[in-house]
């Protein structure tokens, strides 16, 4: 009966040892990327001169708008690198999801020109690169992105 309780607490305690510098270092490495993210729109607010709302994080990107001027910053946490989304020439929006049966391959919004020409593709999620378990959530906010865009143009 005593080397099971022995057995149990080694294990416990190895098992302590083992996954809290894991939990440790995940969490600093998830704190130090938003520190990087938020560092990176700051200097493109300062540098574009905006005032950026909406900020939304997803697996492999973060939006941001400025209402006022218009302008949608999309920047890849890839490599931090922003594109700049100019509002003015868009005239109308769309939602499109593809998908192949029932599974979702890419969930996009499309924005058109008075011509109904595609200007801007947002990919909010594709298939085998985004965490297919925030589908439903990337859902929601792509559709709250589409009236929010609708609303300004």
């Amino acid at each position: 009966m005593t080397h099971t309780i022995e057995n149990t607490l080694i294990t416990g305690i190895l098992c302590i040892i083992i996954f809290i510098p894991i939990y440790l270092a995940v969490r600093s490495a998830r704190i130090k990327k938003a520190k990087k993210v938020s560092n990176e729109l700051s200097k493109i607010e300062k540098e574009l001169n905006l005032s950026l709302q909406a900020i939304e994080h997803f697996d492999s990107f973060v939006i941001a708008i400025d209402r006022a001027k218009k302008t949608i910053i999309k920047m890849a946490l890839n490599d931090y690198s922003p594109e700049l989304i100019d509002l003015r020439g868009v005239t109308s929006c769309r939602l499109d999801e593809e998908k192949l049966g029932k599974a979702t391959q890419q969930l996009q919004l499309i924005l058109l020109d008075k011509d109904k020409q595609a200007l801007h593709h947002i990919v909010f999620y594709r298939q085998y690169v985004d965490n297919e378990v925030r589908l439903k959530r990337t859902a929601q906010v792509a559709a709250q992105w589409e009236v929010m865009i609708k609303a300004l143009i």
